[in-house]
């Protein structure tokens, strides 16, 4: 059902995962967590009936049981002294260490008062969600239903290092996922690029290389006095690293591939 080796999974890290429709296009990314006895996918909510139905509907002679658990929520710390935390899950989604807080009951209060505290303590603090859209951007983690969903192969994302094994059994969409790997190319990329300007583009601006429409822009953040964007380049159409290209008509360098920056 996942795209992902569950076998390679630690007890306390939580592993990153696609979920595909039948054509091998995302329906979600998930992280992974062992429960013991059970298997926990925390996932957007935005995207919780979709799965719901796509999981009941695939699931055919195994002895599984679906459950939503709105009465837990998730609490993530990331960077570099997350590791300084006790307990959690270890899940890194911004390439700089991080780990996953499950909380739920009447302590979950006082557990986010302690681990806010905590954080604070390290030098951290708590986040918005703009502070977080910007921190994607920033580290060229793309984020889904904003830079890449449904429409969107493994392979056009960048993130097949961390979400796809290609030594695993079969799983819902590995066909179409072997056969852009082995005989093919993404009809699109994903690369990262640095803008000449101090106010971000709208997502869909459009890239030019030569001239030439190239892509599209799915976002992008202000970093200092320049712009970072994430953005699709389609097929035969990648420049090298640092080529100058144009950007909603501002002059940008392209800086690499995501795929390259994970590498």
């Amino acid at each position: 059902q996942l795209t992902n080796d569950l076998n390679a999974m630690k007890r306390d890290e939580a592993l990153y995962a696609f979920v595909l429709s039948p054509k091998g296009r995302v329906l979600a990314d998930v992280w992974v967590i062992d429960r013991e006895q059970e298997l926990w996918l925390l996932v957007p909510r935005t995207r919780l009936e979709a799965l719901l139905e796509r999981f009941e509907r695939f699931i055919i002679m195994e002895d599984v049981e679906l459950e939503p658990r709105d009465d837990w929520s998730l609490v993530t710390a990331q960077g570099p002294a997350a590791r300084e935390l006790q307990g959690g899950y270890e899940s890194d989604r911004l390439g700089r260490g991080g780990r996953d807080f499950l909380l739920s009951g009447e302590d979950r209060e006082a557990e986010l008062a302690a681990l806010r505290a905590r954080c604070t303590e390290l030098g951290g603090g708590q986040v918005q969600k703009e502070a977080w859209a910007r921190a994607h951007v920033l580290r060229g983690r793309p984020r889904f239903g904003v830079d890449f969903g449904e429409n969107t192969y493994p392979q056009e994302t960048g993130l097949t290092k961390l979400a796809v094994s290609f030594s695993k059994g079969c799983y819902l969409g590995q066909e179409t996922v072997m056969m852009l790997q082995s005989r093919g190319k993404a009809p699109k990329t994903l690369w990262r690029f640095k803008i000449d300007t101090a106010t971000p583009p709208a997502p869909q601006s459009e890239i030019r290389f030569d001239d030439v429409p190239v892509g599209k822009i799915s976002s992008a953040a202000g970093d200092g006095e320049a712009v970072a964007a994430l953005g699709y380049l389609k097929r035969g159409h990648e420049p090298d690293e640092g080529t100058r290209v144009s950007v909603a008509g501002l002059p940008a360098e392209a800086i690499g591939s995501v795929e390259h920056s994970l590498s």
